[in-house]
Formats: structure tokens, sequence, C-alpha cells
């Protein structure tokens, strides 16, 4: 499944940036082939990606020179990637002063949470009357790649991955190019920060499980006001929640 090439930086995208770089993206900065009108999107989705996964650090200096010398490309297009990232919001920079990467708002990242689980339900009831048995079987694999995973760890690399996936499924289905642009441009890199650094309890899990399986029952049925419902409720259960929760120091969800 892909989007239209008018959409910018891909949803399909997120699914390699948490296993790491692409192969073509590592192989044209190895091999040093960067058609010259691609180089600041290749720097910015680099950086992105080395935001996201947490190899540059919250509030870690980021320097021009360093990446020069590490990408083996000039100021202008590094400069160039880096206001966009300042634009959706994943780096600081401050004249004269500093460039570093932003922290994590957690309070920010709630609310974030509910603005995509809006977004995907409303793609989820209007896919849910139009899907043929074969976009329900792939919906279903995924559901059951979640379930058979370790759901504890579902805000890690490792369960994003899986969570990612279905919602893109759902998007791709949908084919709405409004809400692909809002998801890609504002929401997903920064869902897609690793902020969960320990289990959640065994507890919450269940709770997920729960709720996804019931999203499942809803899918087979057909029922696009409960599957609508079931997307809003997991994306409170499973993301904001917890987001709110850890600003606020429950023991619960941080699973001391």
């Amino acid at each position: 499944m892909k989007y239209d090439s008018a959409i910018g930086l891909r949803i399909n995208t997120l699914l390699a940036t948490l296993t790491g770089m692409s192969e073509e993206s590592n192989s044209q900065f190895a091999s040093g082939v960067r058609p010259r009108t691609l180089i600041r999107d290749q720097v910015y989705a680099r950086l992105a990606q080395e935001i996201v996964t947490g190899r540059l650090a919250p509030l870690e200096e980021i320097r021009d020179q360093d990446l020069q010398a590490e990408y083996g490309v000039s100021r202008t297009p590094i400069r160039e990637a880096m206001i966009r990232l300042a634009d959706v919001g994943l780096i600081e920079m401050s004249s004269n002063r500093f460039t570093r990467v932003a922290p994590i708002d957690l309070a920010a990242q709630a609310d974030r949470a509910e603005a995509a689980g809006a977004l995907i339900a409303f793609a989820t009831a209007k896919v849910v009357p139009e899907m043929s048995d074969d976009e329900l079987a792939s919906l279903d694999a995924r559901i059951q790649a979640i379930l058979d995973s370790d759901l504890t760890r579902g805000g890690m690399p490792d369960g994003l991955r899986l969570w990612f996936a279905l919602w893109v499924d759902i998007i791709t289905l949908a084919n709405n190019p409004t809400i692909t642009r809002i998801l890609d441009q504002n929401l997903v890199l920064h869902l897609s920060r690793s902020v969960q650094v320990r289990p959640t309890p065994e507890w919450l899990a269940r709770q997920v499980r729960e709720r996804l399986n019931a999203f499942r029952a809803a899918l087979q049925a057909r029922d696009a006001l409960s599957a609508h419902d079931g997307v809003l409720e997991m994306f409170r259960v499973a993301s904001a929640d917890l987001f709110r929760a850890a600003v606020s120091g429950d023991w619960r969800v941080q699973g001391e």
C-alpha cells in the first residue's frame, strides 16, 4: 500500500524509521550518490530518524559542523533540514545560542495521541462498511500480530511497529489525503519518539487486549460505529492516559 506522491514524509516510512534507516538511505549517504535536489530531504529524514529512535537525546545539542563531517554534505542542506525539524517541533533553535533536540512534552504527547486517535477512528468508520474480505483478513492479521506480542511493550519500538502497521493499513484504505497529511506532518514523528522505557503493568496490558479483541469483533461484524469507538478507546487507554499518568507521577503506569 502506497500513498500519493504529493504527500510529504510518508507515514509508511515510520515503519522503517522505527527499525532504522532504510538500506537505500544508508547507501546514498555511504556512496556519496546524493541527487542535489534531495540532499536536504535525506538529511531531514536521517535527523528525524535519529531523534525518533533516541540516538539524539532530548536537549542534546546539534552542531552544523558535526553533521557536515558525519553526513558529508554542505551546511546549507543541513540548515534547511533543521529549520523543517524546528517547524514540526522536533528541535529547538535559538539564534546564536543553540540548536538542540526538543524535549519530549508528555502533556503534548497525550493531546497528539487523542488527535491521532480521532483521525484514525474517522478513517476506520469510513472503511469498515466498504472493506473487501481480503482487506479484512489483512487487518485481522495485523491485529493477531499485536495480540501475539508482549503488550506490556506496546509503547517501545518493537510494539510501536506493530501498532503503526495496523493504523497505516487503515489510513491507506481510507485514502483521505487530508487525514494523511495531518498525521504525516504533525503527529507521527512525535508519537513515534521512544518514551516508554519500561514495560507497563500486566493489568494495563489486559485492558488493551480486551479492547483490541472488541475492535477485532467490530471489524468482523462490519460495525463502523463500534470500530470507530474502539479506536478512540485504544488510543485513550494505551496512549493518552499513559502520557497523562506519567505527567502526574502515577506509579501504576510507570511500572514501579
